[in-house]
C-alpha cells in the first residue's frame, strides 16, 4: 500500500465487538474477541487488496473501549464518534461446528449530536479520500434513515464516488436524495425487499436491475450463489463463478463490495470489476473468516470467473 492518506471511506453505522467460544484442548474453551460488522468486514479486505481504507463508526460504552483497541492493534486508521450509549456486542459458540449465537446486546440510541457528528465526520473522510463505502444498519439499530438521504444529497454535492452495500430502506432513503455510483445487493435481499419474488426468475430480477438503474444506481451488481448479474452504463453482464465447496458463506457478499470498492479507486473496467468481486466473494466461501480472504487467493481465482455481456 503506497498511499499516505486513506483512499477509501467505509462508512460503518454498525460496527460491534464479537466474542467467538470454540473448543480448545485439555478440557478448556479457547475465546476470541474480535471486531464485527459490515463496514469492518469491508474495510479489512480493501485494505488486505491493497488500499488504504479509513473507518468511521460509533462507538461508545465497555465495549467501545474495546473497539479502539482492537482497531489500534489491527492498525486500521479510525475515525471515532464517541456515544453515550455501549457500542453493541454478541457471543457466539463455534463449539459443536455451527456458529450459535448465545447472547446479544444492541447499539444504543443516537442523540441528536451523535448524529451530526456522526455525519459530519462521514462527510470530512469522504471528501479527503475521494470514495465513499456505504453500508447499512442492522435490524436493532436505530440510526435515524433519513441520515441516507442527507449523506446522498452532499456526498453528491462534493462529488465523492460511491459504492453502496444496503438494501431496504436505507438503499429508498439514499436513492431519495441523489445518485449511487455502484450498488451491490443479493438476490436473496431484493426478495425479502419484496422487490422480487423468485430470484430464480431470471426476467424479474433484470427487470429489478433496470429499476435499481433507473431510480439512481449508476451501476447495479447483484450478487447470487452462482456469480452475479449487473448492469454498468446500460449494458448487462452476467459472472460465473468457479463450484466451489461452501464452507461458511457469511461475508461472502462484503468481498464483493470491498473488491467492488478497490475496482472503483483503481478505475477497472466492469469485466474485470466483475472479475476481481466474484474472486473475492469464491475466496471468502471456502474458509471460514468473514471477508478475510488473502489477496493472494483472489488473485489466483480472479482468471477462473467467467463474465460475459448479455443482451437485454
Amino acid at each position: 500500500m503506497g498511499s499516505e492518506t486513506p483512499t477509501v471511506c467505509v462508512f460503518a453505522p454498525s460496527i460491534l465487538v464479537t466474542v467467538t467460544v470454540e473448543s480448545g484442548s485439555e478440557g478448556f474453551d479457547d475465546i476470541h474477541f474480535h471486531l464485527g460488522g459490515q463496514g469492518y468486514w469491508i474495510a479489512r479486505l480493501v485494505r488486505e487488496l491493497g488500499e488504504r481504507p479509513i473507518l468511521v463508526a460509533p462507538v461508545g460504552g465497555e465495549a467501545g473501549v474495546v473497539v479502539r483497541g482492537l482497531v489500534r492493534a489491527d492498525g486500521m486508521d479510525f475515525a471515532p464518534v464517541t456515544t453515550e450509549g455501549p457500542t453493541a456486542a454478541y457471543i457466539h459458540d463455534r463449539r459443536h461446528g455451527q456458529r450459535v449465537q448465545v447472547a446479544e446486546a444492541r447499539a444504543p440510541d443516537f442523540g441528536r449530536h451523535e448524529v451530526d457528528d456522526l455525519f459530519a465526520k462521514t462527510l470530512q473522510h469522504a471528501v479527503g479520500a475521494g470514495l465513499c463505502v456505504l453500508t447499512g444498519r442492522r435490524p436493532t439499530d436505530t440510526l435515524p434513515v433519513d441520515f441516507y438521504r442527507r449523506l446522498a444529497v452532499d456526498l453528491a454535492a462534493a462529488g465523492v464516488n460511491t459504492v453502496g452495500d444496503m438494501h431496504g430502506e436505507e438503499l429508498d432513503a439514499y436513492l431519495s436524495g441523489g445518485p449511487l455510483g455502484v450498488l451491490k445487493v443479493s438476490d436473496e435481499e431484493l426478495v425479502a425487499d419484496g422487490r422480487m419474488e423468485d430470484p430464480g426468475d431470471d426476467t424479474a430480477e433484470w427487470g429489478v436491475i433496470e429499476g435499481l438503474s433507473a431510480a439512481g444506481a449508476e451501476a447495479v451488481v447483484v450478487s447470487k450463489a452462482e456469480g452475479a448479474k449487473a448492469r454498468f452504463k446500460g449494458v448487462r453482464y452476467r459472472a460465473r463463478s468457479p463450484e466451489f465447496e461452501v464452507v461458511d458463506a457469511s461475508g461472502a457478499g462484503d468481498s464483493m463490495t470491498a473488491a467492488l470498492a478497490v475496482s472503483s479507486v483503481r478505475g477497472l473496467d466492469p469485466e474485470e470489476a466483475l472479475r476481481l468481486a466474484c474472486a473475492a466473494g469464491s475466496a471468502n466461501v471456502i474458509r471460514h473468516g468473514l471477508a478475510s480472504s488473502p489477496a493472494e487467493l483472489i488473485a489466483r481465482l480472479t482468471p477462473l470467473i467467467d463474465v460475459a455481456r448479455e443482451d437485454p
